[in-house]
């Protein structure tokens, strides 16, 4: 009886010992796979910026060798010194970055103003057709930017006859739609962020003496800091990136970074593909970085303004 007692035990050991290896297993392969599944998108999303960084590296005929290169056999900065040489009707690239820089912050500025104002309104007050007016508003983001090219380049035509203002060929030509474009998006969010923030705050402050305006300043503004700043960046980079708008609104002096760096990298009839890669990658480079090392805090903007609780 001991020996048959003895074999069982034995035979219930392998089951033992591999029943408690399997979760071990099972989950080294699941982080094994999480952790390709997230590579390979990192590389899908970071792909196009790697490959503008390596045809910027190459000579002109590398970059139109049938079959691509991937690699350049001999990397050089040529492409960048010529990107930042060359100019168009005496107007260089720094020029243009000079004129995206205005524009985007003027217009993400103007744009935070109004919508930090029409979200609040949304968000707290009560006034009649405000359903309706906030659904005008959002619909009007459904309008692809081709549907609306014609009819702000006629108001930005008459602009000169009606005010008096030249705003055609220059970047105010750019200001001024940017600002009102960007608005439903940034109302959108801002909106969430006006409606986490508990009544009572602002209630409690205007018992205390402050009128609404001062309550919204001191004490919901300061609150809603994080979707603020996250909006800003998000209306801030799609101003910086827009291109169909500058193409058509502005002249040489006031082309801004997508415009100059397709026009200074075309000749009559080829396009050096290694200056506009060089372009491209002055003008993304900075902005990708700042993205990332702001990545933390528009998250948390994000999430702050998504999450209820």
């Amino acid at each position: 009886m001991a020996h048959i007692a003895e074999q069982a035990d034995q035979a219930r050991e392998p089951s033992i010992a591999v029943g408690s290896k399997q979760p071990g297993w099972r989950f080294l392969s699941s982080r094994a796979a999480l952790y390709l599944i997230v590579a390979v998108v990192v590389l899908v999303q970071f792909f196009p910026i790697i490959w503008s960084v390596l045809t910027s590296l190459m000579s002109p005929a590398e970059t139109t060798s049938i079959p691509a290169t991937l690699l350049p056999a001999h990397p050089s900065l040529t492409n960048y010194q010529q990107a930042l040489t060359s100019d168009i009707g005496g107007f260089k690239i720094g020029q243009f970055y000079l004129n995206s820089v205005i524009v985007s912050t003027v217009s993400t500025i103007v744009t935070m103003f109004l919508a930090m104002l029409a979200a609040y309104a949304f968000a707290r007050l009560n006034f009649r057709f405000k359903s309706q007016i906030l659904l005008i508003v959002l619909a009007l983001s459904l309008f692809p930017p081709l549907a609306q090219l014609i009819p702000i380049l006629r108001i930005l035509i008459l602009s000169k006859t009606i005010l008096g203002i030249q705003l055609f060929g220059t970047i105010g030509a750019l200001i001024v739609p940017y600002s009102v474009l960007g608005l439903p998006l940034a109302i959108l969010i801002l909106i969430a962020f006006f409606q986490e923030i508990p009544k009572d705050l602002e209630e409690a402050a205007m018992i205390d003496g402050m009128s609404r305006f001062q309550a919204f300043l001191r004490v919901i503004l300061p609150l809603t800091i994080p979707g603020f700043f996250t909006t800003a960046i998000i209306v801030f980079v799609g101003n910086w990136n827009e291109y169909l708008f500058a193409l058509n609104y502005t002249t040489t002096s006031s082309y801004t970074l997508p415009v100059g760096i397709v026009t200074i990298s075309q000749s009559e009839y080829v396009t050096n593909f290694g200056i506009l890669t060089a372009a491209t990658v002055m003008a993304v480079v900075p902005l990708v970085v700042l993205i990332l090392l702001l990545e933390r805090r528009i998250v948390s903007g994000l999430t702050a303004g998504a999450v209820k609780g």
